[in-house]
């Protein structure tokens, strides 16, 4: 088969998985459903998940080199995987039941947040593939902030569009990150109307204006949406985060706006501050490595001639 056919296999089996996950929570109990959901995506790794595997180890040694033994990087890349599983779960099952975000989410913080939309001006906010990442947004929805999140088409159109409906019925609303125009002037116009703009700052990104910030040692390729979003606009930007404090429960951390730095031109400025959130991540993973996802090609992109 070729690798045309083998992808639209793949897709289709993590539609049938994604199809069953929102059936099960239609019509279980929470734990009785992440237990089932659990169980079914840990067969999914041992069928398919050698390659996320291998990829999580591969970064793992670029952030860490030596500095963590064999064992502990295995550790890692277990927890990471169940934490990003986890984070999909509970998405599907606050999908179903978006009025069940309270028992799972604290929020620290919130007066930041709140003092910073008096302003009239929304707010940008960076986050990350960390913890339950998805699932947290849908507590600030709950809460009664319109949010957005900024995001790259799906491959899977069809399933995500089910999906999508059922976003906006849960007061979530997707900005697709292309094309790069739309993604913009949607933004704006969201922001502009006093809405929160959740993207995040941890993938390899391929698109116009990337920027290549260090990141553990290592240029990686960036996305200067929040930092960019922030300056044109005058909207505030914050760094956003969900830890876990208990079973089956998280604090999202709502740190205090983080104020720009300006630089000699408008392109410094956004490298900037660009590569201060970054350094803020990576604080951030140093200190908790086993909540952020490591399957992700984060070092993929090599800088051309006058990108760095």
């Amino acid at each position: 088969m070729g690798r045309r056919g083998h992808d639209r296999s793949r897709i289709s089996f993590a539609g049938l998985v994604l199809e069953l996950i929102l059936g099960l929570a239609w019509a279980l109990p929470f734990r009785v459903f992440r237990f089932l959901s659990m169980s079914i995506m840990g067969a999914y790794r041992l069928l398919a998940g050698r390659k996320l595997t291998k990829t999580a180890r591969q970064s793992l040694d670029i952030a860490f080199g030596d500095a963590l033994p064999v064992r502990e990087k295995a550790r890692i890349t277990r927890v990471s995987f169940d934490n990003l599983v986890g984070s999909i779960v509970g998405h599907g099952y606050a999908v179903a039941r978006p009025k069940t975000t309270h028992r799972f989410f604290s929020v620290e913080g919130r007066e930041y947040l709140d003092a910073a939309l008096a302003r009239g001006k929304g707010a940008a906010i960076a986050i990350a593939h960390f913890g339950p990442f998805s699932w947290m947004l849908f507590r600030f929805a709950d809460l009664g902030y319109p949010a957005n999140v900024v995001m790259r088409p799906p491959r899977d159109k069809g399933l995500f569009d089910k999906l999508l409906t059922s976003r906006k019925r849960c007061g979530i609303n997707i900005i697709y990150s292309v094309p790069l125009r739309s993604c913009v002037v949607e933004s704006l116009k969201v922001l502009g109307q006093g809405e929160l703009v959740f993207m995040p700052i941890d993938q390899n990104y391929g698109g116009q204006g990337r920027l290549f910030v260090d990141f553990f040692g290592r240029p990686a390729a960036t996305a200067p949406g929040p930092v960019a979003f922030a300056l044109k606009t005058g909207a505030p930007l914050f760094f956003i985060y969900a830890m876990p404090d208990g079973p089956l429960h998280w604090r999202i951390v709502i740190g205090p706006e983080v104020k720009l730095e300006k630089a000699a031109s408008e392109r410094e400025t956004l490298l900037k501050n660009t590569a201060a959130l970054t350094k803020r991540l990576e604080t951030l993973v140093r200190q908790h490595p086993d909540q952020w996802s490591w399957m992700h090609k984060r070092w993929k992109a090599v800088p051309r001639e006058g990108e760095i």
